[in-house]
């Protein structure tokens, strides 16, 4: 049995995916799974599952068209996004079975149609699209593989203190960002009572820690590994970590997919919209008329970005402390 899998958004999108990935593997152990992703995918989810076939996407007209010709064949076809690309190139493929989300663009293009709500999980909403199929649910968890060697390669290569927070201070979107001097303001604590601090995230989120850097006034004690990893290694730099502390941003999914303890601060957007951190922390801005703005929204519709001051440092801090305080007495 041939199966489609097209998940092609951001990094965040993909790693609350892998529960979906577990999940239909389980239920069908003998089926070849064809997982069509963004380049990043071939190396994240290497050793995930030995049926499990990650095909790259270029997001151009050939590499779609290409995308298309390897899924040909398939028996079973999930759309786990909700843009046109993905409702018509799965048609392309004459998947017997197509099964995505009614609110998709092209949604008619499916043979099966689930409801796609706000205020479910992400996780809980792909859980739809298995049992529109009849397939079991066996659990909720996310998983990334994490390999003890090359964790003890990334804590020797970038010389790594024993124990530390990583703060990602970007995300894909300016209203998603947390102010830099409030990220600042956080570290100068952590510093202040011992903590190592590791900024950390893709070459795009180099300004953002930038940012942090110029607001804090010195980088004494504090790792910028920003843009310097690739995404295996963001991913155990996160499995090293003590604790993470990130933006509505895909550090957060990762954190909860190696199990490290993690705090989230939201800003424009919100848990309504299903992509909170289930075994976390997170704080949402309060007494904003504004709030919650759209669920990727790229500018603010007031022009202010209030909501990126208006969840304070010492409320973060404090419960950063509080979550380290209690990774320790786990220890």
């Amino acid at each position: 049995m041939k199966v489609v899998v097209w998940q092609s958004a951001f990094l965040g999108d993909l790693i609350l995916a892998t529960n979906f990935l577990d999940n239909l593997l389980r239920n069908l152990p003998s089926a070849k799974v064809l997982l069509v992703a963004r380049p990043f995918a071939v190396e994240l989810l290497r050793g995930f599952h030995p049926n499990l076939e990650v095909l790259p996407l270029e997001k151009t007209l050939r590499g779609t068209l290409e995308a298309v010709r390897a899924a040909r064949g398939a028996d079973l076809a999930f759309g786990l996004q909700r843009g046109a690309r993905t409702s018509l190139a799965l048609f392309m493929t004459g998947a017997k079975r197509r099964v995505g989300f009614d609110r998709a663009e092209l949604s008619f293009l499916y043979t099966d149609r689930v409801p796609h709500r706000w205020g479910l999980h992400e996780v809980e909403r792909n859980h739809q699209l298995l049992r529109a199929v009849g397939l079991r649910v066996y659990g909720d968890r996310l998983r990334l593989p994490v390999d003890a060697d090359l964790l003890r390669k990334v804590r020797e290569r970038f010389g790594l203190p024993p124990r530390f927070v990583l703060v990602s201070p970007g995300a894909n979107f300016e209203p998603k960002r947390w102010a830099p001097e409030n990220f600042a303001e956080v570290v100068r604590k952590l510093l202040k009572r011992g903590v190592g601090v590791v900024l950390s995230g893709s070459a795009a989120d180099r300004r953002a820690a930038e940012e942090v850097l110029a607001s804090l006034g010195s980088a004494e004690g504090v790792w910028n590994l920003t843009g310097k990893t690739s995404v295996r290694e963001f991913v155990h730099l996160i499995a090293a970590a003590e604790a993470v502390l990130a933006n509505d941003s895909a550090p957060v999914h990762a954190a909860e997919a190696v199990q490290t303890p993690v705090l989230t601060v939201y800003c424009a957007t919100d848990p309504y919209y299903g992509f909170y951190p289930r075994s976390g922390v997170y704080l949402v801005p309060r007494n904003l008329d504004c709030h919650p703005c759209k669920p990727n929204p790229k500018v603010c519709k007031t022009g202010t970005y209030a909501c990126r001051f208006s969840v304070s440092p010492q409320e973060v801090f404090d419960r950063l402390w509080d979550l380290l305080g209690k990774k320790r007495v786990a220890d």
